[in-house]
């Protein structure tokens, strides 16, 4: 038991460790990659292996971390049962192979362009960006779902103290917003408060001071 607390603190701190990456990119040393298409494009075309390894950490390493987090909350099935808490960590899945679907979608299409002439990276940009935003690239809807469903079962439960799950719930409000496209932007601050909620679970789960949710 104690090396699968050990396992999921580490694992939320590596997810907040993620999102300050993510931030630090788009905030300072990249910012265009953020405006729009065609300034993604050009700051793709430019720094390839940066951007490369910056989706692998955000998307495909954040998506491994909370596998293992969403998994370490979590009595195995055979010890104890509950609709709310199945829920919550099928979510806490798909939105694991959500981010890797995008991550990988991302970092192989980048491979792709740095392959083609100037032409066809023209033609083919367009549909490879739709597929990036239609994804949910900057969308953390399915996050805020994770986040409202695991939340409500730590709440529930007790498993943790009440201010953390209710902190997390709030989060996880935030997240919802970003589905109506005028507050996309609200997924920054999606982003930004989920540091915090990620570091502070992790903590708890260092120390052990989690109880684990039936499933």
């Amino acid at each position: 038991m104690d090396s699968r607390f050990r396992l999921g603190g580490i694992a939320a701190l590596v997810c907040a460790m993620c999102f300050v990456i993510g931030f630090t990119m788009i905030l300072f040393v990249m910012p265009d990659i953020h405006v729009n298409g065609d300034e993604r494009l050009q700051a793709i075309l430019a720094q390839p292996r940066l951007i490369q390894s910056w989706y692998l950490i955000i998307f495909v390493l954040f998506g491994i971390a909370l596998l293992l987090l969403n998994r370490s909350l979590y009595l195995p099935p055979a010890e104890a049962s509950g609709q709310l808490q199945l829920i919550g960590a099928l979510i806490g899945y798909v939105w694991a192979a959500y981010v890797f679907a995008i991550g990988f979608i991302s970092v192989l299409t980048i491979e792709y362009l740095l392959h083609q002439s100037a032409t066809q990276i023209e033609q083919a940009w367009p549909a490879i960006f739709a597929i990036q935003t239609g994804l949910g690239d900057g969308v953390e809807w399915i996050g805020g779902i994770w986040m409202v469903m695991i939340n409500l079962s730590l709440y529930y439960h007790r498993v943790v103290s009440r201010q953390l799950s209710v902190y997390g719930g709030i989060v996880g409000i935030t997240g919802l917003f970003t589905l109506y496209p005028p507050f996309a932007a609200v997924g920054g601050v999606f982003g930004v408060l989920q540091i915090l909620w990620f570091c502070w679970l992790g903590s708890l789960l260092l120390r052990q001071k989690v109880r684990l949710l039936p499933t």
